[in-house]
Protein backbone atom coordinates (compact mmCIF):
# COMPACT_ATOMS: atom_id res chain seq x y z
CA UNK A 1 0.00 0.00 0.00
CA UNK A 2 1.39 3.40 -0.96
CA UNK A 3 1.96 5.82 1.88
CA UNK A 4 1.61 8.65 -0.63
CA UNK A 5 -2.02 8.83 0.55
CA UNK A 6 -0.61 10.65 3.56
CA UNK A 7 -0.17 13.65 1.27
CA UNK A 8 -3.94 14.09 1.59
CA UNK A 9 -3.35 14.83 5.27
CA UNK A 10 -0.66 17.40 4.48
CA UNK A 11 2.40 15.16 4.82
CA UNK A 12 5.54 16.26 2.93
CA UNK A 13 7.96 13.80 1.26
CA UNK A 14 10.24 13.94 4.31
CA UNK A 15 7.27 13.49 6.68
CA UNK A 16 6.28 10.35 4.78
CA UNK A 17 9.84 8.96 4.85
CA UNK A 18 10.10 9.47 8.61
CA UNK A 19 6.62 8.08 9.25
CA UNK A 20 7.32 5.01 7.10
CA UNK A 21 10.53 4.33 9.02
CA UNK A 22 8.74 4.67 12.36
CA UNK A 23 6.10 2.17 11.27
CA UNK A 24 8.77 -0.48 11.63
CA UNK A 25 10.23 0.69 14.92
CA UNK A 26 10.64 3.74 17.14
CA UNK A 27 13.95 5.54 16.67
CA UNK A 28 16.25 8.18 18.03
CA UNK A 29 16.71 11.39 16.07
CA UNK A 30 20.32 10.64 15.22
CA UNK A 31 19.32 7.17 14.00
CA UNK A 32 16.75 8.65 11.66
CA UNK A 33 19.24 11.20 10.32
CA UNK A 34 21.70 8.44 9.49
CA UNK A 35 19.17 5.92 8.23
CA UNK A 36 17.26 8.34 6.01
CA UNK A 37 20.16 10.69 5.20
CA UNK A 38 18.15 13.74 6.26
CA UNK A 39 19.56 17.14 7.20
CA UNK A 40 19.20 17.90 10.93
CA UNK A 41 17.08 21.01 10.47
CA UNK A 42 14.76 19.32 7.98
CA UNK A 43 14.38 16.44 10.44
CA UNK A 44 13.52 18.79 13.32
CA UNK A 45 10.97 20.68 11.18
CA UNK A 46 9.33 17.43 10.16
CA UNK A 47 9.26 16.13 13.74
CA UNK A 48 7.54 19.35 14.86
CA UNK A 49 4.89 18.96 12.15
CA UNK A 50 4.27 15.29 12.91
CA UNK A 51 4.02 15.97 16.63
CA UNK A 52 1.57 18.87 16.08
CA UNK A 53 -0.84 16.64 14.17
CA UNK A 54 -0.50 13.87 16.74
CA UNK A 55 1.28 11.28 14.58
CA UNK A 56 4.27 10.87 16.91
CA UNK A 57 5.36 11.45 20.48
CA UNK A 58 8.80 12.85 21.34
CA UNK A 59 10.62 12.28 24.62
CA UNK A 60 14.12 13.64 24.59
CA UNK A 61 15.84 12.13 21.58
CA UNK A 62 13.41 9.25 21.27
CA UNK A 63 10.62 9.42 18.70
CA UNK A 64 7.65 7.11 19.23
CA UNK A 65 4.93 6.44 16.68
CA UNK A 66 1.34 6.85 17.90
CA UNK A 67 -0.84 3.94 16.81
CA UNK A 68 -2.34 4.91 13.41
CA UNK A 69 -5.94 4.43 14.56
CA UNK A 70 -5.46 6.70 17.58
CA UNK A 71 -3.56 9.24 15.52
CA UNK A 72 -6.16 9.38 12.74
CA UNK A 73 -9.12 9.56 15.12
CA UNK A 74 -7.52 12.42 17.02
CA UNK A 75 -6.53 14.08 13.74
CA UNK A 76 -10.14 13.91 12.56
CA UNK A 77 -11.42 15.44 15.81
CA UNK A 78 -8.83 18.20 15.55
CA UNK A 79 -9.89 18.98 11.97
CA UNK A 80 -13.56 18.93 12.94
CA UNK A 81 -12.83 21.50 15.64
CA UNK A 82 -10.86 23.65 13.21
CA UNK A 83 -13.66 23.46 10.65
CA UNK A 84 -16.29 24.31 13.27
CA UNK A 85 -14.29 27.35 14.33
CA UNK A 86 -13.90 28.40 10.70
CA UNK A 87 -17.62 27.85 10.18
CA UNK A 88 -18.44 30.05 13.18
CA UNK A 89 -16.09 32.70 11.85
CA UNK A 90 -17.66 32.41 8.39
CA UNK A 91 -21.16 32.74 9.85
CA UNK A 92 -20.12 35.88 11.74
CA UNK A 93 -18.66 37.33 8.55
CA UNK A 94 -21.78 36.42 6.57
CA UNK A 95 -24.03 38.00 9.21
CA UNK A 96 -21.95 41.17 9.19
CA UNK A 97 -21.77 41.34 5.40
CA UNK A 98 -25.47 40.48 5.09
CA UNK A 99 -26.36 43.25 7.51
CA UNK A 100 -24.36 45.80 5.53
CA UNK A 101 -25.62 44.63 2.13
CA UNK A 102 -29.24 44.62 3.35
CA UNK A 103 -28.87 48.21 4.48
CA UNK A 104 -27.38 49.22 1.13
CA UNK A 105 -30.09 47.29 -0.76
CA UNK A 106 -32.91 48.90 1.21
CA UNK A 107 -31.41 52.35 0.88
CA UNK A 108 -30.82 52.09 -2.87
CA UNK A 109 -34.05 50.25 -3.74
CA UNK A 110 -36.43 52.04 -1.41
CA UNK A 111 -34.60 55.17 -0.31
CA UNK A 112 -34.81 54.10 3.33
CA UNK A 113 -31.94 53.78 5.75
CA UNK A 114 -32.43 51.39 8.65
CA UNK A 115 -31.12 54.06 11.02
CA UNK A 116 -34.27 56.00 10.19
CA UNK A 117 -36.28 53.17 11.76
CA UNK A 118 -34.02 52.01 14.57
CA UNK A 119 -30.41 51.64 15.67
CA UNK A 120 -29.00 48.35 16.93
CA UNK A 121 -27.31 48.23 20.33
CA UNK A 122 -24.57 45.68 20.95
CA UNK A 123 -25.62 44.28 24.32
CA UNK A 124 -27.97 44.46 27.30
CA UNK A 125 -25.33 46.51 29.12
CA UNK A 126 -25.45 49.09 26.33
CA UNK A 127 -29.24 49.04 26.56
CA UNK A 128 -29.13 49.77 30.30
CA UNK A 129 -26.71 52.66 29.75
CA UNK A 130 -28.98 54.09 27.05
CA UNK A 131 -31.97 53.65 29.38
CA UNK A 132 -30.30 55.91 31.93
CA UNK A 133 -29.63 58.49 29.20
CA UNK A 134 -33.16 58.62 27.79
CA UNK A 135 -34.73 58.69 31.28
CA UNK A 136 -32.57 61.73 32.06
CA UNK A 137 -34.24 63.47 29.10
CA UNK A 138 -37.81 62.65 30.16
CA UNK A 139 -40.10 65.62 30.70
CA UNK A 140 -43.62 64.20 30.82
CA UNK A 141 -43.99 60.41 30.87
CA UNK A 142 -42.00 57.17 31.13
CA UNK A 143 -43.65 53.91 30.08
CA UNK A 144 -41.87 50.64 30.93
CA UNK A 145 -42.86 47.11 29.95
CA UNK A 146 -40.64 44.63 31.75
CA UNK A 147 -40.54 41.12 33.17
CA UNK A 148 -39.12 41.48 36.70
CA UNK A 149 -37.34 44.84 36.25
CA UNK A 150 -34.08 43.20 37.38
CA UNK A 151 -32.06 46.15 36.05
CA UNK A 152 -33.98 48.62 38.25
CA UNK A 153 -31.10 49.10 40.76
CA UNK A 154 -28.87 50.29 37.91
CA UNK A 155 -31.32 52.94 36.68
CA UNK A 156 -32.98 53.68 40.03
CA UNK A 157 -31.31 57.01 40.70
CA UNK A 158 -32.19 58.45 37.28
CA UNK A 159 -35.74 57.10 37.42
CA UNK A 160 -36.44 58.61 40.85
CA UNK A 161 -34.85 61.86 39.70
CA UNK A 162 -37.31 61.95 36.79
CA UNK A 163 -40.18 61.37 39.22
CA UNK A 164 -38.88 64.28 41.26
CA UNK A 165 -39.15 66.47 38.15
CA UNK A 166 -42.84 65.61 37.92
CA UNK A 167 -42.52 62.92 35.23
CA UNK A 168 -45.31 60.32 35.29
CA UNK A 169 -44.11 56.71 35.47
CA UNK A 170 -46.10 53.66 34.45
CA UNK A 171 -44.65 50.15 34.68
CA UNK A 172 -46.17 46.86 33.52
CA UNK A 173 -44.66 43.71 35.03
CA UNK A 174 -44.91 40.27 33.46
CA UNK A 175 -43.62 38.72 36.68
CA UNK A 176 -44.73 40.50 39.89
CA UNK A 177 -42.28 38.60 42.11
CA UNK A 178 -39.97 41.64 42.48
CA UNK A 179 -41.90 42.78 45.53
CA UNK A 180 -39.27 45.18 46.93
CA UNK A 181 -38.90 46.96 43.59
CA UNK A 182 -42.67 47.22 43.12
CA UNK A 183 -43.12 48.54 46.66
CA UNK A 184 -40.46 51.21 46.19
CA UNK A 185 -41.89 52.29 42.84
CA UNK A 186 -45.39 52.61 44.32
CA UNK A 187 -44.09 54.55 47.34
CA UNK A 188 -42.51 57.00 44.90
CA UNK A 189 -45.73 57.47 42.99
CA UNK A 190 -45.30 55.16 40.01
CA UNK A 191 -48.36 53.38 38.63
CA UNK A 192 -47.84 49.61 38.53
CA UNK A 193 -49.78 46.87 36.78
CA UNK A 194 -49.34 43.16 36.11
CA UNK A 195 -49.91 41.53 32.72
CA UNK A 196 -50.16 37.75 33.06
CA UNK A 197 -49.46 36.47 29.54
CA UNK A 198 -45.94 36.16 28.11
CA UNK A 199 -44.88 38.70 25.50
CA UNK A 200 -41.74 38.53 23.33
CA UNK A 201 -40.89 42.20 23.72
CA UNK A 202 -39.64 44.56 26.44
CA UNK A 203 -39.42 48.32 26.04
CA UNK A 204 -39.14 51.76 27.59
CA UNK A 205 -40.84 54.77 25.97
CA UNK A 206 -39.95 58.35 26.84
CA UNK A 207 -42.47 61.14 26.15
CA UNK A 208 -43.69 59.27 23.05
CA UNK A 209 -40.55 60.59 21.33
CA UNK A 210 -37.89 57.90 21.81
CA UNK A 211 -37.77 54.30 22.94
CA UNK A 212 -35.53 51.36 23.73
CA UNK A 213 -36.79 47.88 22.98
CA UNK A 214 -35.78 44.24 23.14
CA UNK A 215 -37.45 41.68 20.86
CA UNK A 216 -37.12 37.99 21.71
CA UNK A 217 -37.21 35.21 19.11
CA UNK A 218 -36.85 31.46 19.38
CA UNK A 219 -34.48 29.81 16.93
CA UNK A 220 -36.35 27.33 14.71
CA UNK A 221 -35.91 23.81 16.05
CA UNK A 222 -34.30 24.96 19.30
CA UNK A 223 -35.17 26.29 22.74
CA UNK A 224 -32.53 29.01 22.96
CA UNK A 225 -33.87 32.54 22.77
CA UNK A 226 -32.03 35.15 20.74
CA UNK A 227 -32.40 38.91 21.11
CA UNK A 228 -30.86 42.21 20.08
CA UNK A 229 -31.64 45.57 21.68
CA UNK A 230 -32.65 48.59 19.62
CA UNK A 231 -33.20 52.33 19.96
CA UNK A 232 -35.66 54.37 17.91
CA UNK A 233 -36.97 57.89 17.43
CA UNK A 234 -38.98 56.91 14.37
CA UNK A 235 -42.60 58.11 14.77
CA UNK A 236 -44.02 54.91 13.29
CA UNK A 237 -42.00 52.67 15.60
CA UNK A 238 -42.95 54.85 18.58
CA UNK A 239 -46.62 54.58 17.65
CA UNK A 240 -46.41 50.78 17.49
CA UNK A 241 -44.78 50.58 20.93
CA UNK A 242 -47.10 53.18 22.46
CA UNK A 243 -50.20 51.45 21.11
CA UNK A 244 -48.86 48.14 22.45
CA UNK A 245 -48.32 49.63 25.89
CA UNK A 246 -51.81 51.18 25.92
CA UNK A 247 -53.37 47.86 24.92
CA UNK A 248 -51.45 45.92 27.57
CA UNK A 249 -52.16 48.58 30.23
CA UNK A 250 -55.90 48.29 29.70
CA UNK A 251 -55.75 44.50 30.08
CA UNK A 252 -53.28 44.46 32.97
CA UNK A 253 -54.24 44.18 36.64
CA UNK A 254 -53.30 46.91 39.17
CA UNK A 255 -50.76 45.91 41.80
Amino acid sequence: MSLQLLRNLGFSDIDIKIYESLLSQDSRKDELMTKLNIDGKLLEDSIIRLKQIGAIDVKGEMITLIHPNNFLNNYLKMKELELNLKLIELKNIINEVGDILSQIYDERRYGIRREELWQHLNSLIDMELETVKIISRAKNEILIFTERFSYYPRIREELLSAKGRGVKIKVIFLDPSSEDIIKELKVNGAEIRHFKDWRNIRFTIIDNKEALFLIWARKIGGDRIFYRPGYTRNPGMIEILSDTFAHLWERALPL
